[in-house]
């Protein structure tokens, strides 16, 4: 009985043990499998514009710019998770000045895909004053929703599309100089030869003898206008020229603009310069200019012409040759208008039954009237080039003018086309190239004003 009891005992403790075995085993299970949790990515930060550079086509004045230049911001943009992003003319507004204004061309280009870098190129941007650009909220957005903000950049940058003006006027100065003084509407960019005033709004340039042409003056934004120089009053270097034709005589110019054979011109274009002369005169040497011309003759080579005015030789071809030249101290001057000048060619040369000095081959009547013959070229240099060129261009019937030439360079159309005008100028070394702008903008025109 004791055997049997104990034994009831026994069972009911296993029972109990096991039972709180399972229970524990059940508890160990739900720990396990609340450990499974997801990981979720939080994003606060919204996405970021930064400017890296700013760049400018106008170099050297970088910080002005006009209608021509072309702009580029370089911008990078701060966010990992970019959704979109819209770079446009609907998100990006230019103001110059007060003004909103449209560019002729939005170019966004991206040149650094890892690093989110792009440039916004602008050409065509109109208006005056300083520019600056608003790329607008909404730009980029990623992919949490964030937007950026508004990015207000000051390119630092004018904007200029306003010509400058300048008003020349000119003042006698001592020993017969001119002060040539222009007054400027804006700072303009260096000009060599010219002085600047302290706030360089007046330029300044001192001339010894007469001249005309078409100073171009650039503001800091690359705008160009002209300012006409004409210089009327100096006296220190006189310069004078020539042309001789049998049915009109002598017409004179003195080297601001003017045309010597203007008048031949007018009344006949058929009629030839038969024969130039030069006259140099002030504070240099007597032999400062130099010239020599090509004669274009009936008789040809070989023979000699003689000039019906002056008694002077001329030959066919160069004179007096082709490798020198005649100046105020070579021999046989005459006498223009009371003063004295050195001669090339001579009149003559198309009149009727004229012959040359060996007397033979008259020219006929009916070619003395096609005027075929007279100066053809001609070739001016100067004695010292330090401070001075010399500019000179010839008319050619219904050819018009020529390029101008300078400085020694034979000026001609055609050994058989002689000329019918020219005109000369002694200008500044630092205005040589002004003076054959001006001139060569006549080239192929009848222009004889």
């Amino acid at each position: 009985m004791y055997n049997i009891k104990n034994k009831i005992i026994y069972l009911f403790l296993l029972i109990i043990f096991l039972l709180s075995v399972n229970t524990i085993t059940s508890a160990k299970y739900v720990i396990d499998k609340n450990m499974l949790i997801a990981n979720i990515n939080i994003d606060r930060t919204k996405p970021v514009i930064e400017v890296i550079q700013i760049k400018n086509t106008n170099e050297g004045y970088e910080k002005y710019a006009n209608k021509t230049h072309t702009i580029t911001v370089t911008i990078k943009i701060i966010e990992k998770n970019i959704k979109d992003v819209y770079l446009d003319k609907q998100h990006i507004d230019l103001f110059v000045g007060d003004k909103s204004v449209i560019p002729n061309s939005l170019t966004v280009n991206k040149i650094q895909a890892n690093e989110n870098i792009y440039e916004l190129v602008f050409n065509g941007i109109s208006e005056n004053g300083n520019l600056n650009i608003n790329i607008k909220k909404g730009t980029v957005i990623d992919k949490a929703g964030w937007e950026n903000e508004v990015v207000n950049i000051n390119t630092q940058i004018v904007i200029d599309n306003i010509a400058p003006e300048g008003i020349f006027t000119e003042q006698s100065i001592d020993v017969g100089k001119v002060n040539a003084n222009i007054k400027l509407s804006e700072q303009i960019r260096n000009l060599d030869g010219w002085q600047f005033s302290e706030d360089n709004l007046n330029i300044n340039k001192d001339f010894t003898n007469n001249i005309s042409y078409e100073l171009p003056i650039m503001d800091f934004a690359g705008n160009v206008s002209k300012v006409n120089i004409d210089i009327t009053k100096a006296t220190y270097i006189n310069i004078s020229y020539a042309s001789h034709n049998s049915e009109v005589g002598w017409t004179c110019g003195y080297g601001n603009y003017d045309i010597a054979g203007k008048k031949a011109i007018q009344e006949n274009p058929i009629y030839k310069t038969e024969a130039l002369a030069f006259n140099i005169s002030g504070n240099v040497d007597t032999d400062f200019l130099q010239a020599r011309a090509f004669v274009y003759t009936h008789w040809g080579e070989g023979i000699t012409g003689k000039c019906r005015t002056s008694g002077l030789l001329y030959n066919y071809g160069y004179n007096p040759n082709h490798d020198t030249y005649k100046t105020m101290n070579s021999e046989g001057l005459v006498t223009i208008e009371g003063k004295k000048y050195f001669q090339l060619g001579g009149s003559g040369i198309n009149a009727k039954q004229s012959i040359g000095t060996n007397g033979g081959n008259p020219i006929p009547d009916e070619i003395s009237r096609q005027y075929h013959y007279g100066i053809s070229g001609i070739n001016l240099k100067l004695k010292d080039y330090s401070q001075f060129s010399v500019i000179y261009q010839i008319f050619i019937n219904k050819v018009g003018w020529i390029s101008a030439c300078s400085d020694g360079q034979d000026c001609m159309y055609n050994q058989k086309k002689p000329m019918s005008a020219f005109r000369v100028a002694l200008v500044p070394k630092s205005e040589k190239q002004f003076v054959l702008d001006t001139w060569n903008k006549d080239i192929g025109s009848f222009n004889i004003k």
